[in-house]
């Protein structure tokens, strides 16, 4: 047969022909010829004979690189044949092989293929077929060649382990299980009979044990895959027949492999069923009941307490409580149930369940139940913490939790969001803290930034009003948020906070709940999402403790509860005696099951022998101790530790101080590396409990040359391990194709969910609106949803007529549902009204009849709406929990793909790193793994919890290395501890190292290996542990080489005082925070003194040991000015978070110092002893800090703790404390009589000079050390001899410090080149000689200088030339002066720029400032031209203003107008002067005008600010000057000094010229014809040329001759200035009519642009009160709808009308603040009128109405309006919610309805008459919404009501006055912007509806250009009728370049014609110029 593409038909494989015939294109190959048959082999004819040889056929078997095709294979399944034996053997023996091939894809295949429905439909058939026992069974298979295998290929620990298939073998297993356990129970019956019937047979020994072998781990996979199987009988009864075979095999085979293997899986099957002395079983299962045990009364948790469960988080099993407290478990006042610790105590389990139930209770209530009863003490004190203002009681309040708590105030959450990495987001804002609240944005971000406070994953719980308490953790932490690219501030505005700094007063933390899938947290959540307003909750955080630190221990420990698949557990809980052997009073431990696997076999242990000796270890026969230590640099302890830990499956070794645990941990790894291939024990886990302790032990096994290594976890702070990360690791990693494909699967899932998901959180921040109710209703209710929507133009389902047309009317379905809401109607058929006596329908009816929800009443309405409301929040509740917990599954399976790869990853590596809480994070992981060795360093240091979850199920030898005397695990519960009387019974920091330790087996000890050489203390401090705790503790020889302590008399003493301690406000048993400060000197100096001698420099030299806090931080102060300090990650995190409440925002923020400059030695090593276990230093400082009468000792009364103290120090230990306080602790007892027997403890602490050795000096305070040994010495003179040869005449000190010395002394050495002496002294550097010379040498550049110092006549080209020369700068080219040495090219040029600026003005800057130099890019090439920048131009702007003398002093700022002048106003009188500003309005001066001249008949009677109603004087005055000379002015005006007498005044005054036409000087003037007038200003000149510059003309009569006359009528001017100085001239007399009018134009002007800036405030005020009043109205309304909501709607209401009336008065205040009588017309107008009735003045004032400014008056009047408009529309919404509605509606709307309609009227008067248009028109809107307001939409039962002809009549005259106004419209545009309040009015009149409150964008446009008419840059005109028109403005004409109009126009006020044509005004229009002047320059 020919070959066609190559590859095989499948079909005609199967069925022996093709449906394609010879057309297939594959080669037809039948069955039996493409594959060879194998062979069936006996029970003794292959290498599989025995037990080892099968289970290495399993496990030992080469790595295959080609096996058999996963497609080809799993194509067999169904054959018509596989079920033959020869066809069955050769599938299971294919699949046997894939599994343990090293190709990960085809593995992961095959069990894809075993988990589909044709795997399965194998599986099932091959579980229900018969198996014989004998060899001669002709039926078909066989036992042992046949079901034997198959159990092995489905129980392979390739299959089981697989995470990323885990629900196809829980597919697998659930076929094996069956209906109800059916096909189990059948098939493990006959399996299990078959063996027993087996056993009979001697000859099958070796093959029986490989098949309980493979019965047993199929077995137990069955019962851990299906839990319902412990609840059957049957599986129980086949768990004791399969025990009775296994303790039938012989002695002798009892430990061998596959014996021992299955005997750990039959335990496990006990423990899963709960079975017999090692099952775990309720001690009471029913009723409830408590335990008595002797004295000890337990009340048992949950339904097991007499008195029922204490909360709803009380379970008797832990499977069912959650970690985290529930609300009901905060709030509960009894006690929790904690399970005690020993084996007499009763407790309601046994057992391994007995033993992870305890250790999880204790835990969680170390951990989470200091959430619980923090939470509880803050809810207690709610009103303290919470509510109070008082933070010093808060202070006090929180120092009584027993948790370090961090409250933040007023939560809201603002946002819920998706993330396809973290899922839920939910954005909560809260108060800015206290200490973040001062400072400017980037103090506030760099506080943030060195807070400890919110970090990510930090726990945080938020509590409600409720009291319920939600925990989540911080998901997403950003301190300051920037915008993004294209993003526009308004946009980037809009979002709110969006993170922790850059608001000062809020901040917002992204969050996700603990328990993502809990519907209760969601549903809170959802509850304060739709609170609108915030304060209602508060936010948590708990610093001190991290969520990922005990979660996954405890998650762990539920897992393994439910699932116990733990090793060595017959060690763990203490099993019968019959479960392991006793020898001398010490438990027989068995040898690591792998070891068992071949027998015989060997270990090398070349890799740590001398010269790599050749020494083997077996368990046939073990090396001695003997030959290892002569072999070996391992001493004898650490022998016979390396031994016993090889031969003991559970080994304990202990490990005093100094003698090398971690030592002989690393040889341990060695050994087993080193024999890795042999023993197939897979990765080697390294466990450590902190990541620093895990840090050494893997750098030690790096520097042995292990780099095949991986260490989990990302805190690791060694950079050489980075390469060795997990995450480093995987890059190279590749997935496998259903990886893949289940990563795609995934992924696609995430789409889906992330865009339901957001769409669906992002209406749900938002909370339930109409448009919710109205989908809600067409997706499952459509008849009330045809009902209720009928008519909106966007009605969904609106059917059309027959004609094919649809009603459709402008209301959207908004609109109807609001109508519907207010208890209104829409439609004709909408009318309804209930009968008399008509009762409220109740919720089930109105549903349940599906009643017209038109036909309701307002209450029905609500109830229906607050039903539809709550059932679109749970439909939107329910769908949020499904995406959630769809994302949860998809995002897991995602994340088991990676671990997959991950776990490839691992299974190469030959050692992972890892701590305990690492290894519960990642527990699913681990275990998946078949890693046999455990090494757990300082394993008395970690809890039993912790070290329990780290025993993994594969794990077949575990090494425990630790010393239980030494330092004890750290919890946070004191009352839990075995340091309190109380927490012995609990013992939670007692370690499982420590717990073997001591345990009692029956009488009989776990086999320890203690180490008993130390290498590290001196002997006689070494024997202050050997005597007390370690008896058998030897020294190694080196140690009695130490040499003594340089600088100390003793290396070992006790300085002993009674100095007490300083006192605290806590004196707790947990108490970190005790200081001495006698202490703190007395170490300093001790330190100093020991750094002196100058041979202690290192940073391990020297270490200060404390137990407290407290007394670290004071030390750490102290030691900071003088000392590098060496400070450890545990204690820098403490202090930190110590400090963290004490350091507010600083004014200029700097972060906190670690380390401060070094000054006498490298370092210094500072800790306390809880942290320097392992550590170690040549000297040792203890400061032990308690002394009090009271004698307690506090932290240092445990030995442990003592233990790690006294054996840290190498060389010397010198210890400063209180004795008496200590001794009466027994082990201190102890150290204080050897001490006392050599005289090394007492009040005094002798030193001791190295050099003068027998001088005594005593110390025993710090100033003992500075008066006895000041240097570091004694207080002896040095003596001895400086390198100068002077002698050293400082205090004795130290070799190092003695070279260090400078000597005093005059230098004796000479110059080379001349006989001057050195002037220095002996330690200076002589230098050259400074003697300066007389000069006679010229230099290079020609000069010759005065002088020159001796030094410099060597080397003339050396001397720099100081002589001032002038040279020309490159660049800029300005000459600069400077000393001829200066290298031009390098000159920063200081001479002014001068550059011209596009402003106009020259830079002012610096040159150097503008111009910055060029380096080359390289050498010998010349620079790039230089930079030139300018800058902004700072030369003051200077541009005068027109309305003072001053000019603008800010900077240039050209193109923008000049701001406001804010310096003081220079308008003043002889009375007073004006107290405003510049730009502000001046009030005139109404006191009577001081013009008084006896030549007139009567003096002026018109007050100062009005022209005066007398004519001027022109006769010379005849008073005289001080100088007795008559006075040159004339009469009536100020005489001026002396020094201006013509006969007196020196020539340049008398040179002066008066007469500026006939050029006439003081001089020649004749003064009796024409006097001088002087002016404040200081000039002069004569009367007739000043009245020619002020146009005395104008403003009186004045004859031929010049005689004055009368006075004219008064009209406006322009004010006039000094001919020489421009300064105004206010204060002459004689000029006051021309002068005032100015004065009063002037004022008027500024009058104008204020009154301009408060309309702008008052037009925002309006738009803000309209939208307040809305907003108030609504949120009544929504108070009213929901439900269980209680407030006063009386309050509410009057509330409501108190803003209503404050709006309206602010308005108020604005029109009487710009009406006439308050602008400087109407003032002056007033003052003239009150002169005339008091004085009898006769001026000839008259107001000019068109100088009166109504536009500002008339505008504010209509502002009115408009306020009283909304609050009167806006109260009608509270008709529908009030019953007592009609009597509000009389009090309060009606007053200011027909207040509102007199003012319409009086301003269209007032309007009508000025000739402002829009003000008319809007007073006839307005009238017209009032008056529709109160005919038509008034509330029913209105008194005094017009009847129906007459409200016809006045609703038409209405009408004809919109229609008024349209025509207004036309001949007006100005006013178009009002014709959409005149639609809306008319609809009003038309019965329809008002909703807009809010003005229009084009009236916005409008009030927006009203405000800028007053800082505008264009051309202001007058019109005929005096209104001011600016040019750019809505009138619409153009100006050209010279003022002047170009196009006619109408004045936007009255129409009237304004602008003009070709240059020129049309007739009645004139510029406006003084306004232009004036308003260019207020920049308002």
């Amino acid at each position: 047969m020919s070959s066609r593409n190559g590859g095989t038909c499948h079909q005609f494989s199967r069925e022996g022909k093709c449906k394609f015939g010879s057309k297939c294109k594959f080669t037809h190959v039948s069955g039996s010829s493409s594959k060879s048959t194998p062979k069936r082999t006996g029970p003794g004819s292959s290498s599989q004979s025995t037990p080892q040889g099968q289970y290495q056929a399993q496990h030992d078997r080469p790595r295959v690189t080609y096996g058999p095709r996963r497609r080809d294979w799993s194509y067999q399944l169904s054959d018509a044949d596989a079920f033959t034996p020869t066809k069955f053997e050769s599938i299971v023996k294919a699949g046997i092989e894939i599994v343990d091939s090293g190709d990960s894809d085809t593995k992961q295949s095959l069990v894809k293929s075993l988990g589909e429905e044709k795997g399965l439909s194998w599986i099932a058939r091959a579980l229900e077929m018969e198996y014989g026992v004998q060899d001669t069974y002709t039926y078909g298979l066989l036992f042992h060649d046949h079901c034997i295998p198959f159990l092995r290929l489905i129980s392979h620990e390739e299959i089981m382990s697989s995470l990323i298939l885990e629900k196809a073998v829980g597919t697998i297993y659930n076929v094996v299980y069956g209906a109800s356990g059916r096909r189990g129970l059948t098939f493990f019956g006959k399996a299990v009979a078959n063996l027993q019937l087996s056993r009979q047979d001697p000859s099958k020994g070796l093959q029986c044990e490989e098949a309980i072998f493979a019965i047993s781990a199929a077995f137990f996979a069955t019962l851990n895959l299906n839990h319902e199987a412990s609840i059957q009988q049957g599986f129980k009864t086949i768990a004791i027949s399969l025990n009775q075979c296994l303790t039938a095999f012989p002695v002798d085979r009892q430990a061998s492999f596959a014996i021992r293997c299955a005997e750990r899986n039959i335990q496990r099957i006990k423990e899963q069923l709960q079975m017999g002395d090692a099952i775990p079983r309720m001690t009471h299962t029913t009723g409830a009941t408590s335990f008595v045990s002797s004295d000890i009364k337990v009340d048992p948790p949950g339904d097991l307490s007499i008195k029922g469960p204490r909360h709803d988080n009380d379970k008797a099993s832990i499977e069912e409580i959650e970690i985290l407290p529930t609300t009901s478990e905060i709030k509960s006042d009894r006690s929790e149930y904690l399970p005690l610790k020993y084996r007499e105590f009763p407790h309601h389990e046994t057992g391994i369940q007995r033993l992870l139930d305890t250790q999880f209770r204790l835990l969680r209530e170390d951990t989470a139940g200091q959430l619980r009863d923090a939470v509880c003490a803050l809810v207690d004190s709610w009103e303290v913490l919470v509510r109070s203002k008082d933070k010093n009681a808060k202070r006090k309040h929180l120092r009584r939790i027993d948790a370090k708590l961090c409250i933040f105030d007023n939560i809201k959450v603002s946002k819920l969001r998706f993330d396809r990495r973290k899922g839920m987001l939910i954005d909560v804002t809260f108060d800015q803290p206290d200490r973040a609240v001062g400072g400017n944005n980037k103090k506030r971000e760099d506080w943030w930034k060195e807070s400890k406070y919110l970090q990510t994953g930090s726990l945080v719980a938020l509590v409600d009003e409720n009291m319920e308490t939600t925990f989540l953790l911080v998901a997403d932490r950003q301190i300051f948020s920037r915008r993004k690219d294209g993003e526009s501030i308004e946009e980037f505005r809009k979002k709110g906070v969006q993170d922790l700094a850059s608001d000062q007063n809020r901040a917002m933390i992204s969050l996700v709940l603990v328990t993502p899938e809990s519907k209760i947290d969601q549903a809170r959540i959802l509850d304060l999402v739709q609170q609108t307003s915030k304060g209602g909750a508060i936010m948590i955080e708990f610093p001190g403790l991290l969520y990922a630190s005990f979660e996954p221990v405890l998650r762990c420990l539920k897992a393994l509860h439910r699932n116990p698949t733990l090793p060595f557990t017959k060690y763990l809980t203490m099993a019968a005696p019959e479960h392991y052997k006793i020898e001398e009073g010490i438990i027989k431990i068995q040898p690591p099951l792998y070891l068992s696997k071949i027998p015989g076999t060997q270990l090398d242990l070349s890799c740590i022998t001398n010269n790599r000796y050749p020494l083997n270890f077996s368990l046939n026969q073990p090396t001695t101790i003997e030959q290892l230590k002569q072999y070996t640099t391992l001493d004898h302890g650490q022998c016979e530790s390396l031994l016993m830990s090889l031969k003991h499956e559970l080994a304990l070794v202990q490990g005093p101080p100094g003698t090398g645990k971690s030592f002989v941990g690393h040889k341990l790894v060695q050994v087993l590396l080193h024999n890795r291939t042999k023993l197939k024990i897979g990765p080697i886990i390294c466990v450590c409990y902190t990541n620093h302790a895990l840090d050494q032990f893997l750098m030690h096994l790096l520097e042995s040359g292990h780099t095949s290594m991986i260490r989990m976890g990302s805190r690791s702070k060694c950079e050489a391990l980075d390469a060795f990360t997990l995450h480093s690791v995987r890059k190279g990693s590749t997935a496998t194709r259903v990886e893949k494909n289940n990563i795609w699967t995934a992924q696609r899932e995430l789409d889906e969910v992330d865009e339901d998901l957001s769409k669906l959180l992002k209406r749900a921040s938002y909370g339930c609106n109409d448009t919710d109710i109205a989908y809600y209703l067409l997706a499952n209710n459509q008849p009330t949803y045809q009902m209720l929507y009928e008519g909106a133009k966007d009605f969904a389902g609106q059917e059309k007529s027959k004609e094919g047309w649809q009603t459709v009317s402008h209301k959207t379905r908004s609109d109807i549902f609001r109508i519907w809401s207010n208890g209104k109607g829409f439609l004709p058929s909408h009318t309804w009204q209930p009968r008399e006596g008509h009762q409220a329908r109740s919720l089930q009816t109105l549903l349940r009849d599906r009643v017209n929800p038109w036909k309701t009443t307002y209450r029905e309405r609500q109830s229906l709406r607050s039903y539809w409301e709550e059932s679109v929040n749970s439909k939107r509740q329910q769908e949020i929990a499904s995406l959630v917990q769809k994302f949860t599954t998809a995002e897991a399976n995602l994340r088991a793909q990676y671990k997959e790869a991950d776990k490839r990853c691992l299974e190469q590596a030959h050692i992972i790193g890892v701590t305990t809480t690492g290894l519960a994070t990642n527990s699913d992981l681990l275990r998946s793994l078949s890693a046999k060795v455990l090494v757990c360093e300082e394993a008395a240091e970690v809890l039993e919890a912790h070290l329990i979850t780290a025993l993994l199920p594969s794990v077949e030898h575990a090494i425990l290395i630790g010393d239980h005397l030494q330092l004890r695990a750290t919890i946070s519960r004191y009352e839990l501890s075995m340091e309190s009387d109380q927490g012995k019974k609990y013992g939670l920091d007692e370690s499982l190292f420590e717990r073997l330790a001591n345990e009692r087996f029956n009488g009989a000890k776990m086999p320890i290996a203690a180490l008993d050489t130390q290498r590290r203390m001196h002997p006689s401090i070494a024997s202050l542990v050997r005597e007390t705790l370690y008896p058998q503790l030897k020294d190694y020889e080196n140690t009695h080489k130490y040499p003594e302590v340089v600088g100390m008399r003793r290396r070992l003493f006790w300085l002993d005082h009674e100095h007490r301690e300083d006192s605290g406000e806590n004196d707790g048993p947990m108490q970190t925070s005790k200081s001495n400060e006698y202490e703190v000197e007395v170490v300093v100096s001790l330190v100093r003194h020991l750094a002196r001698q100058g041979v202690y420099t290192g940073k391990d030299d020297i270490a200060v040991l404390t137990p407290y806090l407290g007394q670290l931080r004071k030390l750490r102060k102290k030691l900071a000015d003088s000392f590098d300090l060496v400070i450890g990650d545990k204690d820098m995190e403490q202090i930190e978070a110590e400090e963290e409440d004490e350091i507010p925002i600083p004014t200029t923020f700097q972060p906190k110092p670690r380390v401060t400059k070094g000054r006498l030695l490298d370092g210094i090593r500072i800790a306390t002893v809880d942290n320097f276990q392992g550590e170690e230093a040549k000297i040792i400082i203890v400061s032990l800090v308690r002394s009090n009468e009271a004698h307690k000792c506090g932290f240092l009364k445990t030995s442990n703790r003592i233990n790690v103290l006294l054996s840290r120090a190498q060389h010397g230990m010198y210890i400063i404390g209180d004795s008496k306080t200590s001794k009466g602790i027994p082990m201190w007892g102890q150290v204080i009589n050897m001490l006392e027997a050599c005289d090394n403890i007492g009040p005094i602490l002798e030193l001791q000079c190295p050099r003068h050795r027998d001088t005594p000096i005593p110390v025993a305070t710090a100033h003992d050390f500075n008066v006895f040994a000041p240097e570091g010495g004694c207080s002896e003179q040095c003596g001895k001899r400086l390198t100068c040869g002077h002698t050293c005449i400082l205090k004795c000190h130290s070799n190092i410090l003695h070279s260090l010395v400078q000597c005093k002394e005059d230098c004796m050495r000479s110059y080379s080149h001349c006989d001057h002496p050195c002037p220095k002294r002996c330690w200076e550097n002589c230098g050259g000689c400074k003697v300066r010379l007389v000069s006679k040498h010229t230099l290079p550049c020609g000069h010759t200088p005065n002088s020159l110092e001796c030094w410099e006549t060597i080397d003339l080209t050396k001397v720099k030339c100081s002589q001032k020369v002038q040279k020309v700068v490159p660049g800029c080219n300005h000459i600069a002066t400077v000393q001829c040495h200066v290298d031009i090219n390098k000159h920063s040029c200081q001479s002014f720029c001068g550059a011209q600026l596009p402003c106009g003005h020259k830079c002012a800057r610096r040159c150097t400032d503008c111009r910055k130099k060029q380096k080359p890019e390289k050498d010998g090439q010349p620079a790039p031209q230089d930079i030139i920048d300018h800058q902004t131009c700072i030369v003051p702007c200077g541009r005068g203003y027109t309305t003072c003398n001053h000019a603008c002093k800010a900077s240039c700022h050209s193109g923008s107008d000049c701001q406001n002048c804010d310096l003081p106003c220079e308008v003043r009188c002889v009375h007073s002067h004006c107290p405003n500003k510049c730009s502000e309005p001046c009030t005139p001066c109404a006191v009577p005008c001081s013009w008084d001249c006896k030549h007139q008949p009567e003096p002026c009677h018109m007050p100062c600010a009005v022209p005066c109603d007398i004519i001027p004087c022109s006769v010379r005055c005849d008073k005289q000057l001080l100088c007795g000379h008559q006075c040159p002015s004339i009469c009536g005006e100020a005489c001026p000094e002396p020094k201006f007498c013509q006969l007196c005044a020196k020539d340049e005054v008398l040179d002066t010229v008066l007469d500026l036409i006939m050029f006439t000087s003081y001089r020649d003037m004749d003064l009796n014809e024409e006097p001088v007038i002087f002016l404040s200003c200081g000039h002069f000149f004569s009367t007739s040329t000043l009245d020619g510059i002020m146009d005395i003309r104008s403003a009186y009569e004045v004859d031929e001759d010049g005689r004055i006359l009368a006075p004219k009528g008064f009209k406006r001017a322009d004010m006039k200035g000094c001919p020489t100085c421009r300064a105004p001239l206010r204060n002459i007399h004689r000029y006051n009519r021309v002068v005032k009018g100015a004065l009063l134009d002037e004022a008027t002007k500024r009058f104008m642009a204020h009154a301009g800036k408060l309309q702008t405030k008052i037009q925002a005020l309006v738009e803000k009160a309209e939208a307040n009043l809305e907003d108030t109205v609504n949120q009544f309304v929504l108070k009213c709808q929901a439900a269980n909501t209680m407030f006063s709607k009386t309050k509410e209401i009057e509330s409501y009308q108190r803003k209503a009336k404050d709006f309206i008065e602010q308005v108020c205040n604005f029109v009487s603040t710009v009406q006439q009588q308050e602008q400087p017309y109407g003032k002056v107008h007033e003052m003239v009128l009150d002169a005339r009735r008091r004085r009898g003045a006769k001026s000839q004032f008259e107001l000019d109405n068109a100088v009166i400014q109504h536009g500002f008056r008339f505008r504010g009047r209509a502002m009115s309006l408009r306020v009283t408009w909304a609050a009167v529309w806006n109260f009608k919404t509270f008709s529908a919610h009030v019953d007592d509605f009609l009597a509000k509606w009389k009090n309060f709307v009606l007053p200011l309805l027909w207040g509102a309609k007199q003012e319409c009227m009086q301003l269209l008067e007032d309007a009508n008459r000025a000739g402002y248009n829009k003000q008319i028109v809007e007073s006839l809107v307005y009238h017209a919404q009032f008056s529709a307001l109160e005919l038509l939409h008034g509330p029913p039962g209105q008194e005094n009501m017009p009847p129906d002809e007459q409200r016809v009549a006045l609703v038409a005259h209405e009408l004809q006055n919109l229609d008024n106004c349209l025509d207004i419209l036309k001949a007006q545009p100005s006013c178009e912007y009002l014709r959409d309040d005149i639609k809306k009015a008319k609809a009003l009149l038309n019965g329809g509806t008002f909703y807009s409150f809010v003005s229009n964008e084009e009236k916005k446009a409008i009030y927006q250009a009203m405000a800028s008419e007053f800082r505008g840059t264009g051309h202001w005109y007058y019109c005929q009728n005096g209104h001011p028109a600016f040019a750019n403005f809505v009138v619409q004409f153009s100006v050209g370049e010279c003022g002047m109009p170009m196009q006619l126009a109408r004045c936007p006020e009255c129409a009237a014609p304004v602008g003009g044509q070709d240059h020129v005004a049309t007739a009645g229009v004139a510029r406006a110029a003084d306004f232009e002047q004036q308003f260019a320059r207020m920049g308002i």
